[in-house]
């Protein structure tokens, strides 16, 4: 059976060269995709797999007017890592944000605190900069902008990414010209897609994935 094997990838490779000899001929991309398969997009990030951790969207410049949106980011990262497999530990993310709500404008909680009160190993920390329907007057192009930090709480840390100001992350919901919301529940069910894709996104730095399935737009 080996020897069948090598003898097809063999011949194979051999059409691939002949074709590739071939003017004008485009057949070769479609025969390397499926010796190779589709082009991947590999983690920025390898998360431990047995921690227990908790996925935490800040939005201190209030970039989003409900707190509904910051659950669904978080509790889509939370869902799709757990449906894939990159963590086997998680916490619903109502509870760090429940408490982060507890803040006082003296005094906030660092990230290590916030998740040691839900006994948290790691925190993926996202912070909200830009999250709009319409970022130019006239133009319609759903779009969030984060900076997605990890947080190692028994060691009161940031393990990734090395810059302070965390690895940037843009997601856009692909629109045609001229289409928009009708009324307001239009809005909020545009609002709540952006804030799920942007929570696919966040989940997508951490496992390797297929470039067509990628919601990413990394800066």
């Amino acid at each position: 059976m080996n020897t069948l094997i090598s003898h097809a990838i063999t011949r194979a490779l051999a059409l691939i060269a002949v074709l590739a000899c071939i003017p004008g001929c485009n057949v070769v991309t479609p025969i390397a995709y499926a010796i190779h398969g589709p082009e991947k997009i590999n983690p920025t990030y390898t998360l431990p797999e047995h921690a227990t951790t908790v996925v935490f969207v800040d939005d201190p410049s209030s970039k989003i007017a409900q707190r509904r949106l910051r659950y669904a980011m978080a509790e889509t990262a939370t869902s799709q890592l757990l449906e894939k497999r990159i963590l086997t530990d998680m916490l619903e993310p109502r509870g760090i944000i429940a408490a982060a709500t507890k803040d006082s404008h003296t005094k906030r909680m660092s990230i290590t605190e916030l998740g040691q009160s839900v006994g948290a190993d790691i925190v993926i920390y996202a912070v909200v900069t830009n999250f709009s329907l319409s970022p130019e007057t006239g133009s319609y192009i759903p779009q969030a902008s984060l900076r997605v930090k990890v947080i190692d709480v028994a060691e009161g840390k940031r393990v990734w990414p090395d810059t302070e100001f965390g690895f940037p992350l843009e997601i856009q919901i692909p629109q045609l010209p001229g289409l928009s919301p009708e009324g307001n529940a239009g809005q909020l069910a545009i609002e709540q897609q952006l804030a799920q894709r942007a929570g696919l996104g966040i989940s997508q730095l951490f496992y390797r994935h297929e470039i067509g399935e990628t919601v990413l737009n990394r800066r």
